[in-house]
């Protein structure tokens, strides 16, 4: 059953379940600067991760579209994320921007993940070029209904692989290069 096809109850449930893992992880709790998505379509929604951190005194940010990009802004709770042009919740325009530099991890959306932590996303490319300027040490986290993950995904060479992809069921690590998954 796809993600599309949920039942509303059951895609709660999946939702919560994905969250759950999520703000378990060891990468989530250390981080003091966490970046964020605002949920489109059947992506999974991440208010209730982002009000967790901003409770532990963390920074919760999610992108700011802008003619050189993306930026990460502050969010201080969801009610400062607003409609923009395209339809998408993010920070209005005048919000604390946060250096990607600062971000310690970041939440990222897929329509598709695959086992060795490759993203399908929308075609745009705003997330690979964002992740391809992080430093060194922050993760990258694609987050997804398990049924979303597949054996392999084609790549491409400007394709930015994630850290780890959780579900609401598994949770995938990226093996270290020269190790077999």
């Amino acid at each position: 059953m796809l993600a599309r096809q949920m039942a509303g109850g059951d895609r709660t449930l999946a939702s919560l379940a994905a969250i759950r893992r999520l703000v378990e992880l060891p990468e989530f709790t250390r981080a003091e600067t966490i970046a964020f998505y605002s949920a489109i379509d059947d992506e999974v929604p991440v208010e209730e991760a982002a009000a967790c951190v901003r409770a532990r005194g963390g920074r919760a940010a999610f992108p700011l579209r802008t003619p050189a990009g993306l930026e990460m802004a502050l969010a201080d709770c969801e009610h400062s994320l607003r409609p923009s042009s395209g339809g998408i919740r993010e920070p209005v325009p005048t919000a604390t921007r946060v250096p990607i530099q600062e971000v310690d991890v970041f939440v990222v959306p897929g329509l598709l993940f695959d086992r060795s932590c490759r993203r399908l996303g929308r075609g745009g490319g705003h997330y690979d070029r964002l992740l391809a300027r992080v430093r060194a040490g922050a993760s990258a986290i694609g987050i997804c209904y398990a049924e979303r993950v597949i054996d392999e995904l084609p790549e491409d060479l400007w394709d930015v692989a994630m850290s780890l992809v959780v579900t609401d069921r598994f949770v995938v690590r990226r093996a270290a290069r020269g190790q077999e998954s």
